[in-house]
């Protein structure tokens, strides 16, 4: 049996009645006083997979009502489908009695071995090694969280618009995502890292304005293959950034050049 991760930890869920479960979140994966999205969403996967028959979570819709923190959380589950192909659960998160997230998640059965009818090539991501890890909200995290949690890295051209030192015509980032073997390497599941993995990157529309906050107000990704273990490519983009929103895309490869995931949030531009 592979060894528990920090990650697992962190993301771990303890029934503690019918539909009920308890979480004691990571402050670690903190991103300036906001605790990260996609860590929320790997919380509320487990409890999810908990009352499913099923053992992957194919598609998942969450909506962000507030802002989450380190510490204790209450994870309420329904059922609202039970099927042989798909069994559907509603998973609500509240910390202090206060709604933070909810998702609807839609499970089923995916074969390992499965061969696509279709599928585009991986996107043209470099070698790892050609990619450099920067983060413009460095500023904002402890040097012992987010980032010592979650290993990004850029492709040059990916890297120099971050950096400002050329001109981002396309709101479009490349690079790799992986758990940083600093926190004790890959998840027992490699699919389990996967909500965390499509919201990790910094906001796409860093790209365009200053940085700063970018709160999520909802955030869809669907499970395309399972994952081999290793580092995600990954490919972000925006299609529209106006009136104060923006949309986000995400597609991430494994180390087979296999499509493993899709999202796409809509997001408030921050201020």
């Amino acid at each position: 049996m592979v060894p528990m991760t920090r990650f697992d930890s962190a993301t771990a869920v303890v029934r503690v009645g019918e539909n009920r479960y308890a979480a004691e979140l990571d402050p670690g994966y903190l991103i300036g006083t906001a605790i990260n999205g996609g860590y929320l969403m790997a919380v509320l996967q487990r409890a999810a997979l908990a009352e499913s028959d099923h053992p992957h979570a194919v598609s998942s819709s969450y909506h962000f009502h507030r802002p989450g923190g380190g510490g204790p959380a209450e994870i309420e589950t329904e059922v609202v489908k039970r099927g042989r192909t798909v069994t559907t659960v509603l998973v609500t998160l509240r910390q202090e009695g206060r709604t933070v997230l909810t998702g609807t998640i839609a499970t089923a059965t995916l074969d390992s071995q499965a061969q696509p009818l279709y599928a585009t090539p991986p996107a043209p991501v470099p070698p790892i090694g050609q990619c450099r890890s920067f983060d413009p909200r460095q500023g904002q995290l402890a040097e012992d969280g987010f980032l010592a949690r979650v290993d990004v890295g850029f492709s040059p051209d990916s890297y120099a618009a971050l950096l400002r030192e050329r001109t981002a015509d396309t709101p479009e980032l490349y690079g790799y995502v992986d758990l940083s073997a600093r926190d004790g390497g890959s998840a027992e599941d490699p699919a389990a890292f996967l909500p965390l993995a499509v919201d990790a990157l910094p906001p796409i529309v860093s790209l365009l304005t200053d940085w700063s906050w970018a709160p999520t107000v909802e955030l869809t990704w669907h499970l395309r293959a399972l994952p081999e273990p290793g580092p995600l490519a990954f490919r972000a983009h925006s299609t529209l950034v106006s009136d104060g929103w923006f949309d986000e895309n995400v597609d991430l490869w494994d180390t087979k050049g296999r499509l493993v995931a899709q999202s796409r949030q809509l997001a408030r531009v921050g201020r």
